[in-house]
């Protein structure tokens, strides 16, 4: 039995920090399956990407792949992801948190989203609370603009982050009066400080309902990545719940993307990062070695997208002794 984990977010931005983050970090069948698979080609990129290629697209339609699974009647045009944000001021710039660090209630969503219609309508905008935390806007036509994706925004400065292109200037000028609205907002009035959603993020720009049929992948496919559900259900497929380990996945051929490294990776959190590779060792790791050692799984394929690393191993490795265990960040 064949099976490929999608391990997104393993790449520490900054090297000599990685070293010094890893430092006694005890990851014995991890190493011993990198370091005793075979590499395959790859090149580093976004989880995004990677999944774009996979699905034969030349880049995703983030907000029409998740409007399709939160509000399929929607009406057709151009949408943008508008989610709720929190925006903190430091010494160097504003920092982004998402509603990771915050709660929100649908009628608070509602209110907000009410009172945007409210002040945009004239602009042929029209906001939409599909959850509390997934928002969406639509608008009169595409404005051309390059949107950052909100897992590359969150806890960083937003200054340059913000969209870019011919056009730019007036939606920064739009996410200005956003802000000026939202802050006067009753809503606002009854959160503290640290809780006011005084910002939205807009992102991941696309057409609805999605033209290109995505080329769906021949096996069952476990993940909780939205994008990679909206993908699954355009080509007309589905995507299981990912189980809590490996012992909980049924048998047979699978693709299962884990991202337990994401939040720790996206806020900079060394500590959650760290922890996110213990859990993937004890539940996903460190078992699969088992498996293949007892021939209970003929082969194992891994992907680190961030990373630019793709390997493939099989029980051979028990034999491999020549081959050093390896931990993935170690192949940069």
């Amino acid at each position: 039995m064949s099976l490929h984990l999608v391990i997104s977010y393993a790449d520490w931005p900054d090297l000599d920090q990685c070293r010094f983050i890893t430092t006694g970090l005890d990851l014995p069948a991890t190493a011993l399956l990198c370091g005793r698979g075979e590499c395959l080609p790859a090149h580093k990129q976004t989880v995004e990407a990677w999944l774009a290629g996979l699905f034969g697209m030349e880049s995703l339609p983030a907000a029409a792949l998740t409007l399709g699974l939160d509000q399929p009647a929607a009406q057709g045009g151009f949408w943008l992801r508008a989610d709720p944000v929190h925006l903190k001021i430091e010494r160097d710039g504003l920092l982004l948190f998402d509603a990771h660090h915050f709660q929100i209630s649908q009628a608070e969503a509602d209110a907000l989203v009410a009172g945007l219609n409210s002040v945009f309508k004239d602009d042929g905008m029209l906001f939409v609370a599909a959850s509390p935390t997934r928002w969406y806007v639509r608008l009169p036509a595409d404005p051309q603009l390059m949107w950052t994706p909100l897992d590359a925004a969150i806890g960083r400065d937003i200054n340059t982050l913000l969209p870019q292109g011919a056009d730019a200037l007036k939606w920064h000028r739009v996410l200005n009066e956003i802000q000026m609205y939202l802050y006067t907002h009753a809503v606002n009035d009854q959160r503290s400080d640290a809780q006011t959603i005084n910002s939205l993020w807009l992102w991941g720009g696309s057409h609805y309902p999605v033209a290109d049929t995505p080329v769906v992948p021949e096996l069952p496919v476990y993940a909780d990545n939205l994008l990679l559900r909206g993908l699954m259900q355009i080509g007309g497929s589905d995507v299981q719940p990912l189980p809590a380990n490996v012992a909980a996945l049924p048998a047979g051929d699978a693709l299962v993307m884990l991202d337990y490294l994401r939040l720790g990776a996206c806020y900079g959190n060394a500590y959650d990062w760290r922890e996110g590779w213990l859990a993937l060792e004890k539940d996903w790791f460190a078992p699969l070695l088992a498996d293949l050692k007892s021939g209970k799984r003929k082969s194992l394929a891994i992907t680190f997208p961030e990373l630019g690393l793709a390997l493939q191993t099989d029980r051979s490795l028990r034999w491999k002794i020549w081959q050093k265990p390896k931990l993935p960040w170690a192949f940069a």
